[in-house]
């Protein structure tokens, strides 16, 4: 196996840690605020309307449903972390299964809750920002000094991204709409009876949209300043920490026109969380000190290492990565995974001539890709906890092939499209 060094070691820790901490800010505030945004929307009601407007939308139609649930979670996992995407929508789901009429063996809460974890997975890597992972990336690029590690930006990626997400939500929708929507259960989300309601806003709502849009164009802005004007980037950190003081106030201090009081409260931030799915994440959670203890990321890493020959070509070394970290990830914490696994891709790649910033990208893409287990990603854990109904026998038999065919498109993209935008 490769050397494994440690770049950290080798700072002038103090100085060093807190240049770093505010070059990073942008990206710290980005996933704070996505939480803020999360209460936001459930406290004001934004959930309920969205429901309302994807029934008739989808006009009764199961499947149409289901598009627009794994469509609005990737969409949303753009800009706000994966895992408060699911948080957001868990009212949603849970308001469509307390309504569902004949739905004993729980196929259409499973549709319901696969098509959150797929949308919400796959639309973790559409941004830099939309997944845990993509932080971790980061941070591995800026141990390991890679080259090239300063072309990424949070504009420039959603220039290889959205297509990827946009093929990969086709695949998802259609292995979902194939396998569990038959003709017994075809009508079951046109009996939604308790879901009724005006689609037309409160002025409270009208502001929070307001505040989701602020939100949104906020982050694109920055990520346009940063790619096209580099004199920005020492304001940069700035900018974040203005901004979530901002948002902050406007949310927790200062009152709403209809109620007299601010949208949120500080109590709001622990109250209505998803007691049972965080309760699940939170044991998965207590699982990592246990693998790491007995060193079983190393091991299954240098394992995996010995399978990457000198003469292995290119795409068999992006499609062996690329595969072999989802299904790992199934198994073990995706933060092992990532962590275990940037090394091997960074020592790797030189050897294959290939660069070590595609390979390491390769690596936190796939770890937000396992589609087959509750304890693959915090989005897994969360949905299924939540969900009672869920059937972990379809999530397996239906995530496998997710798994190879998310894994063979992931490896034609970081082969042949990603290099021509981080060439």
């Amino acid at each position: 196996m490769w050397p494994v060094r440690l770049p950290w070691k080798e700072m002038n820790a103090i100085p060093e840690l807190l240049s770093y901490l505010l070059t990073r800010l942008p990206v710290i505030f980005v996933f704070l605020s996505g939480y803020v945004l999360y209460l936001l929307l459930v406290n004001t009601g934004l959930t309920d309307v969205f429901v309302r407007w994807s029934l008739k939308r989808s006009r009764g139609n199961l499947k149409a449903l289901l598009a627009y649930i794994i469509g609005v979670a990737a969409l949303l996992s753009f800009f706000i972390p994966n895992a408060v995407t699911v948080l957001a929508l868990l009212p949603f789901l849970k308001t469509i299964e307390k309504d569902l009429i004949e739905d004993q063996d729980g196929r259409v809460t499973t549709a319901l809750t696969l098509s959150v974890i797929y949308g919400a997975n796959i639309g973790g890597m559409g941004s830099l920002v939309g997944s845990p992972a993509n932080l971790l990336l980061i941070g591995a690029l800026d141990l390991y000094k890679v080259p090239g590690r300063e072309q990424i930006s949070f504009l420039n990626w959603f220039f290889w991204s959205v297509p990827l997400v946009l093929f990969l939500v086709a695949v998802a929708w259609v292995l979902v709409a194939a396998f569990l929507v038959n003709s017994k259960v075809q009508g079951v989300a046109a009996d939604l009876n308790d879901i009724k309601g005006s689609l037309r806003l409160s002025a409270d709502q009208r502001k929070g949209v307001l505040l989701f849009v602020f939100f949104v164009l906020f982050w694109l802005l920055e990520g346009t300043l940063r790619g096209l004007w580099p004199p920005f980037a020492p304001y940069q950190p700035y900018a974040s920490v203005g901004f979530f003081l901002v948002f902050v106030y406007v949310t927790f201090v200062r009152p709403c026109s209809e109620r007299g009081t601010p949208f949120l409260r500080s109590g709001d931030i622990i109250r209505g969380l998803p007691k049972r799915g965080l309760f699940f994440l939170a044991a998965v959670v207590l699982m990592i000190p246990l693998i790491r203890g007995v060193g079983l990321d190393q091991h299954v890493a240098c394992l995996f290492s010995d399978l990457i020959r000198p003469k292995t070509s290119a795409f068999l070394v992006f499609f062996i990565t690329t595969l072999g970290v989802i299904f790992l990830t199934e198994f073990l914490s995706n933060t092992l995974v990532s962590t275990a696994f940037f090394p091997i891709a960074y020592f790797a790649a030189p050897t294959q001539n290939i660069s070590p910033l595609i390979l390491m990208m390769a690596v936190s893409i796939a770890s937000t890709c396992a589609f087959m287990t509750p304890i693959a990603t915090p989005c897994n854990a969360l949905a299924f906890g939540e969900m009672k109904k869920t059937s972990l026998t379809t999530m397996i038999l239906l995530g496998l092939p997710l798994n190879i065919l998310g894994a063979l498109l992931i490896t034609l993209w970081l082969r042949f499209v990603i290099p021509w935008v981080y060439a």
